[in-house]
């Protein structure tokens, strides 16, 4: 794992300081970038280090139902750190700021209480620190959950926009579609596990790549190499519900607020600010896309308010 993202560093640099910079995204410094690199090195050699030796331990030692054992090991590291990452992972990268006393405070607090709904508290991140591009989103659970604005976001957006992007993030939770998703990579994940028993120590497999003797581990590495085509049709399943989610979070949005225009205007400028393709390819977006084309999202909620 280390030699292919190696491999991929000079990639890497290219998008961010040649692409990025030729349209005028760029603001990462070559000293953020190489940190950045080497933070998540590190992240992925511990963490990933600790589950990849769980998996090995129980398919070296619990037999034919390993691949249960695993799947329940993974998915309790997988929710612990939704729990854990916003306020221990996430912040080494970026600092999260409570969003300052102000109007615009008022009126996302004003907003979220309307629709009962509690959060640890607003924050903004130094987004612009890396490019000028502006998001928002969603993250945690229970007490550490909160809401999370780009202050490339805020310095673009009128408090209207703001509060209709806030709704639409808040329209994801009460439409239930973290939980959603959730289970469906839980069940992903299983599915995988399963899949996986049949090649561990497969020795028509290893036959097959010319390797005389089994092991759990080169198992996991040609399992791996094998998987991308699964891999790839969950994905494809997974854009088209999380599109369908993203749709259902717009209409949220817009009638929770009252102020269609004002989610219209939000979505145009990010369009912008993002140079987002308007009009990608049908089969490209079914491919990659997890969120509709923008001008279909503006086009179901103009046809919201005539219907």
């Amino acid at each position: 794992m280390l030699s292919s993202n190696i491999i991929h560093v000079p990639l890497a640099v290219y998008h961010t300081f040649v692409l990025e910079e030729k349209y005028g995204f760029n603001r990462t410094t070559p000293a953020t970038f190489i940190t950045d690199i080497l933070k998540s090195w590190v992240l992925t050699a511990v963490i990933g280090g600790i589950i990849f030796s769980v998996v090995l331990w129980f398919f070296y030692r619990t037999g034919s139902l390993a691949w249960v054992y695993c799947w329940g090991a993974v998915t309790s590291f997988q929710i612990f750190f939704m729990f854990v990452s916003p306020v221990v992972i996430m912040p080494l990268f970026n600092k999260f700021v409570p969003l300052k006393d102000s109007e615009l405070k008022t009126a996302i607090e004003s907003y979220a209480k309307s629709q009962n709904f509690k959060i640890k508290g607003v924050f903004t991140m130094d987004g612009s620190r890396r490019s000028s591009k502006s998001n928002a989103f969603f993250t945690g659970f229970g007490k550490f959950r909160r809401i999370v604005l780009f202050d490339t976001l805020i310095q673009k957006h009128t408090i209207e926009e703001l509060v209709s992007i806030l709704a639409h993030e808040i329209g994801h939770y009460k439409k239930k579609h973290i939980f959603k998703h959730l289970i469906i990579s839980i069940f992903s994940s299983g599915v995988m596990f399963f899949i996986l028993s049949f090649f561990i120590n497969n020795r028509e497999l290893f036959s097959a790549f010319q390797m005389e003797k089994t092991s759990v581990y080169a198992s996991l590495l040609l399992f791996g190499l094998l998987y991308t085509p699964f891999e790839m049709a969950i994905s494809i399943f997974s854009n088209m519900f999380s599109r369908k989610n993203e749709f259902e979070a717009d209409e949220y949005a817009v009638s929770t607020c009252g102020k269609p225009e004002a989610m219209i205007m939000a979505l145009k400028k990010l369009s912008v600010d993002n140079l987002s393709n308007l009009t990608p390819h049908p089969f490209k977006v079914f491919l990659s896309y997890s969120h509709p084309p923008v001008l279909e999202r503006i086009n179901k909620i103009m046809e919201r308010e005539i219907s």
